[in-house]
């Protein structure tokens, strides 16, 4: 598959390592370290999903956590999982995912009519509309569910085990970027016992962008040389559909979380 749309360098991808994945059926390549957003970008495809309540087109618009349209449905049987985000969720050889809420395809959406009718359909009219007569609202509910919502739960057991650790800590920091990667060197010079935290597959945040990315490359090896020395442990994921969760207890909880250039609306 030809990635017309792909810059011909720069970006966290691996042009050495191609990646071939599906969308709706489809297949395309990628290269590894692709989110699947930039990797269907990058294949020319702009049509992800349909909003939930009118079925109107929709398209990706952000690069993070903050993307409100591209939802889509990953896997299938047991493993499958509803409702990830295409701007976080990294791409593997064979990975497979599915947009979620149209029938029978994203492009033909049967329920794309309701978008016509949507000065008829004001928010929550479903709530005044159906309420009589009374008796008929678990009918009027069925559908209203099937024809709005977004991805379906596994129907199958999860086979899958999970591992469960309790990590402890004097200082918890929020956020790898160079604000984190700073605070988190200098709370464990004095001592102290420091778990930074992240929600992207490395660490750097915003310091990879341009000539910053040595800085970030030397803050990233100050902090791992520095949990070597105390005995420390580092540990980082890779973007997948099979999410860590962490609770924190306890006051030291220093939040980085960096900024998200949006346009404006």
């Amino acid at each position: 598959m030809n990635q017309s749309f792909r810059l011909a360098q720069g970006g966290r991808v691996d042009r050495r390592q191609p990646v071939r994945f599906t969308f709706n059926g489809k297949s395309y390549q990628g290269f590894a370290g692709d989110t699947l957003a930039a990797a269907l970008l990058a294949n020319g495809v702009r049509l992800v999903a349909r909003s939930w309540k009118y079925h109107r087109p929709r398209g990706i618009i952000t690069a993070g956590v903050e993307e409100p349209n591209a939802v889509v449905q990953v896997g299938s049987g047991a493993h499958t999982v509803p409702n990830v985000l295409a701007t976080t969720q990294e791409i593997y050889e064979g990975f497979s995912a599915t947009s979620v809420n149209c029938k029978p395809s994203v492009e033909n959406d049967r329920m794309a009519f309701v978008g016509r009718l949507s000065r008829f359909l004001p928010a929550g009219f479903y709530y005044k509309t159906f309420m009589w007569p009374a008796s008929l609202w678990m009918k009027y509910e069925h559908y209203i569910r099937r024809a709005a919502g977004l991805g379906e739960s596994p129907r199958l057991p999860d086979p899958d085990r999970y591992e469960k650790l309790n990590a402890h800590c004097d200082v918890l920091i929020a956020g790898g970027g160079p604000a984190g990667l700073a605070a988190a060197l200098a709370a464990g010079r004095t001592g102290a016992r420091v778990i930074l935290s992240d929600e992207q597959a490395e660490l750097g945040g915003s310091s990879h962008q341009g000539r910053l990315g040595r800085v970030a490359d030397h803050l990233i090896s100050a902090v791992l040389f520095a949990a070597h020395l105390q005995g420390g442990v580092v540990a980082q994921s890779s973007r997948s559909h099979q999410q860590a969760q962490a609770a924190h207890r306890g006051p030291g909880l220093l939040p980085q979380p960096g900024a998200y250039h949006r346009n404006p609306v």
